[in-house]
């Protein structure tokens, strides 16, 4: 059910009528209606079409954790975050020089299979710190996005098509 009342929040924050979202995708208003409230439950094969279809930033990040589980980044909508452009900026640099802080506390010249179980717990905190950044930096892009109005579906597009073009990636997925 959650994922149809956060459809229902992400078609109202863009304006969008159940009728409008029908006409749009392969789904009726009647199915879309029962999405939202619970009565139906919401298929897997419909998210990648009503996460495209809304392109709404909130939305991306709860059909990916939704899809993904545990292994996808949350959206930060916790009492101790600022949307703000500044706030945010702010949290991606304190949460990336903690990363960095922690990178230098691995003791990477040596083997893997000789590390003590206390060099091993630093390593899982350093993985700790690179996901607080990664994550700060992925919702500061959600909420540039917000702000100006960009398509974050566009954006990722271009982006993805960048990291293609460096062969950072060999193709998409």
């Amino acid at each position: 059910m959650k994922l149809g009342k956060e459809m229902a929040n992400a078609r109202k924050r863009k304006g969008i009528t159940q009728e409008g979202l029908a006409s749009n995708t392969p789904v009726s208003r009647e199915s879309i209606a029962k999405y939202e409230t619970g009565a139906r439950t919401f298929p897997d094969d419909l998210r990648s079409v009503m996460v495209n279809e809304l392109d709404d930033v909130e939305f991306y990040f709860l059909a990916w954790c939704d899809a993904a589980g545990k292994v996808s980044i949350p959206y930060f909508n916790g009492e101790n975050i600022d949307h703000h452009p500044t706030s945010m900026a702010f949290l991606v640099q304190a949460e990336t020089n903690e990363a960095l802080d922690k990178l230098q506390d691995i003791p990477w010249a040596k083997p893997v299979h000789t590390r003590t179980a206390q060099e091993l717990e630093e390593t899982k905190k350093l993985i700790f710190e690179l996901l607080d950044a990664a994550a700060s930096m992925v919702n500061l892009v959600g909420v540039i996005c917000n702000e100006h109005q960009f398509s974050m579906k566009q954006l990722f597009t271009q982006w993805r098509l960048s990291l293609r073009s460096r062969n950072y990636i060999d193709k998409d997925f």
